[in-house]
């Protein structure tokens, strides 16, 4: 008979424990082997201080320098139309013409009219000379000389009254002939050959002058104030040769090839917009312009001057304004406000909140908070790599 001097226990709950503890053993040692995560990377790229040309942008219209609607200054029927809906026309180009049958006539009538005064006139002339020599000799009255005297004045009334008459017949002829007053391109005709028109009808058309063109933009009062004490512009004496160029991109897109000069700025604000008037002026040599064409103005600095700018994909905005991720010298993430002023070529230029060389997040925002260490690696690199 054996003696034993430990408490019998199951043998099923000694291996049970024995386990537990090594599980628990093993547990402990993984977890002080794990290694700690990586800091994330992102793309930086550097605040740089480049030679930039500010600029503006605003919405225009293209307005025609000269547009005048071709009314019939008489009456009668539409006789010829010499050119063709939408044909471009010379100064002095005969456009329609209106019957000229009847101011013909009337012009002719006039002339007769003027050639009977001045026949009557010369016979009262001869009657006045007469009288005056008879009556210097007493062989008539001064009444009687008085009268024929006043038939002789009265004869050259009467002629002043006929060639007054004439001229306004020859005027009338003339403007059976409507010709361009200045070279431009003609719209749609209104009438047909034949049809009746007069200075109570419709007009006939209309020409404008398709170069040079105006385009009409508002400036905001700030923006006013900003172009005058910069560029040295005197609202009261335009000098076009020493303005900003302009420049003005299409409704399509595209960049118009001419650059513009500005040509008048208004002398008040507009109280309902709180803007003032301001109109440039483009050569328009292709004829690409046409009046009424909504396009995007830009004035462009007359130099270029030197601003700190930031790529656009840095900067985020939130409720208190714009801000952008800087990684600081211990590799950490700081927030930081920055006041922008304007985009030039995708890139802000930054006016206050930043120095030149601090390094911005511009790839992999998503990835970090403000105060949590990166992997920074130059926007050229791909992110991950060092």
């Amino acid at each position: 008979m054996r003696l034993s001097f430990f408490p019998s226990f199951p043998r099923a709950a000694v291996v049970s424990g024995v386990c537990l503890a090594l599980l628990a053993g093993c547990s402990d040692e993984s977890q002080q082997a794990a290694p700690q995560a990586p800091p994330p990377s992102v793309s930086v790229a550097a605040a740089q201080t480049k030679e930039v040309r500010q600029s503006a942008q605003f919405v225009g219209q293209v307005a025609a320098v000269d547009q005048v609607s071709l009314v019939a200054r008489v009456s009668g029927f539409l006789e010829t139309k010499h050119v063709n809906d939408g044909a471009f026309v010379k100064e002095g180009d005969l456009l329609f013409s209106i019957e000229k049958a009847q101011y013909k006539a009337a012009l002719d009538r006039a002339k007769a009219g003027l050639a009977s005064a001045k026949a009557d006139a010369a016979l009262k002339a001869a009657n006045e000379k007469r009288d005056l020599d008879l009556f210097q000799k007493g062989h008539v009255s001064e009444a009687a000389y008085e009268a024929t005297l006043a038939l002789k004045e009265q004869a050259e009334a009467a002629v002043q009254s006929a060639d007054a008459a004439m001229q306004n017949a020859a005027l009338d002829l003339g403007y059976t002939d409507i010709k361009a007053p200045f070279p431009g391109q003609i719209g749609k005709t209104t009438y047909s050959v034949g049809e009746v028109v007069g200075p109570n009808t419709q007009p006939l058309a209309q020409l404008i002058r398709q170069a040079p063109v105006y385009v009409n933009f508002a400036v905001s009062e700030s923006q006013y104030l900003d172009a005058v004490k910069t560029h040295d512009i005197n609202p009261d004496d335009i000098d076009p040769s020493k303005t900003p160029d302009l420049s003005l991109i299409l409704p399509n897109g595209r960049t118009f090839d001419e650059k513009g000069k500005i040509f008048f700025i208004d002398n008040k604000v507009d109280p309902a917009t709180g803007t003032v008037a301001f109109r440039g002026q483009f050569d328009n040599a292709n004829g690409l312009l046409l009046a009424g064409t909504f396009v995007t103005v830009i004035i462009e600095a007359p130099q270029e001057t030197k601003a700190l700018m930031i790529p656009q994909a840095a900067v985020q905005r939130d409720q208190k304004g714009s801000f952008v991720l800087v990684v600081g010298q211990q590799e950490t993430v700081e927030q930081r406000y920055v006041q922008l002023g304007d985009q030039i070529d995708g890139d802000f230029i930054v006016t206050d909140g930043l120095q030149e060389g601090e390094r911005l997040i511009v790839e992999g925002l998503q990835k970090v908070r403000p105060g949590v260490p990166v992997n920074a690696v130059l926007a050229s690199q791909p992110a991950g790599q060092s």
